[in-house]
C-alpha cells in the first residue's frame, strides 16, 4: 500500500528489513512418529526464531570452530506462484519496475558480507576462514524473492518530477541458509525466513532503507552467532 505526493524529489529504496521471531518458546527439534523429516535426514525445529528450519539430530556443534562463509547470492527469483504488483502506467511510469537493479543486487550481497566480518571478529569464539576444511561449518546463504511496496527508484516518474513517495512498509524478501560440514559436505540444517519491512507510513527513500538494511543483516547474522554459540555450548541444538 502507498501514496505518492507530488512535492518534492523522491528516491525509491532498497528494502526495509526485520527478522521476526516466531516464538519466545525454547527452540525444540519435533520428535515421534509426527515428526517433519526432511529427505536428507533433517528435523523440524518448533519454536524457531526464523519462519522455517530444520537440524539433523546429534550434531556435535563443538567441533566447529572455523566458519566459512560460501558469498551470498542476491537475486530478483520468485516462486513459481509469484504474481507481479500491477503497474500503474499512469501514476508509477512507462517504464515502472518491481526488479531491482544489478548494482542493487550487487550492492546487498557484498554488505551481507562485510556485516558477516564486522560481527564474527577476532573476540569471537570463530574463525573465518576462506577455504573448506576440518572442524569448518560451511554457511551459505542467498537471498531472493524480494518484494518491493514501490517501483525501483530511477523507474518511477515520481523520480523525474519533483514526487514523493510514501509506503506502510517498504517490502520484504526470503533469506535461506544451509550449514554444511567442511569436510563431508553434509547437510546440517537449514533455514528460511521472510524478513518485511517495518508497518509504519515513512517516505520511501533510499538513504533511510539502505541503513535499515544494514541494521536487519547485523541482526540475522548476530542472532545466527547466538544461535551457534549456544548449540556449541550444549553439544546439540
Amino acid at each position: 500500500m502507498r501514496k505518492t505526493y507530488a512535492t518534492s524529489t523522491s528516491i525509491a529504496g532498497l528494502l526495509l528489513l526485520t527478522i521476526v521471531g516466531c516464538s519466545s518458546a525454547p527452540a525444540t527439534l519435533q520428535q515421534g512418529p509426527d515428526a517433519e523429516i526432511t529427505k536428507d535426514g533433517l528435523v523440524k525445529v518448533d519454536n524457531s526464531k526464523l519462519e522455517l528450519s530444520y537440524v539433523k539430530p546429534g550434531v556435535n556443534w563443538r567441533q566447529y570452530t572455523k566458519l566459512y562463509f560460501v558469498p551470498t547470492k542476491v537475486t530478483n527469483d520468485h516462486p513459481a506462484d509469484y504474481r507481479a504488483p500491477r503497474i500503474d502506467r499512469q501514476t508509477d511510469g512507462a517504464f515502472a519496475t518491481y526488479d531491482l537493479p544489478q548494482e542493487s543486487l550487487d550492492k546487498m550481497a557484498v554488505q551481507f558480507s562485510k556485516t558477516v566480518q564486522d560481527v564474527f571478529n577476532s573476540e569471537q569464539p570463530f574463525e573465518l576462514v576462506s577455504s573448506k576444511g576440518p572442524n569448518t561449518l560451511i554457511v551459505e546463504t542467498a537471498v531472493s524473492d524480494i518484494r518491493l511496496s514501490a517501483p525501483v527508484e530511477k523507474s518511477r516518474r515520481s523520480y523525474n518530477s519533483m514526487g514523493t513517495t510514501y509506503t506502510q512498509n517498504s517490502g520484504s524478501m526470503v533469506l535461506l541458509a544451509v550449514l554444511k560440514d567442511g569436510q563431508t559436505g553434509d547437510v546440517l540444517a537449514k533455514a528460511a525466513d521472510r524478513a518485511m519491512g517495518f508497518d509504519q507510513w515513512r517516505q520511501n527513500t533510499k538513504v533511510f532503507n539502505w541503513g535499515d538494511v544494514k541494521t536487519v543483516y547485523r541482526r540475522w547474522v548476530t542472532d545466527f552467532k547466538n544461535a551457534l554459540m549456544t548449540a556449541a555450548a550444549e553439544g546439540t541444538p
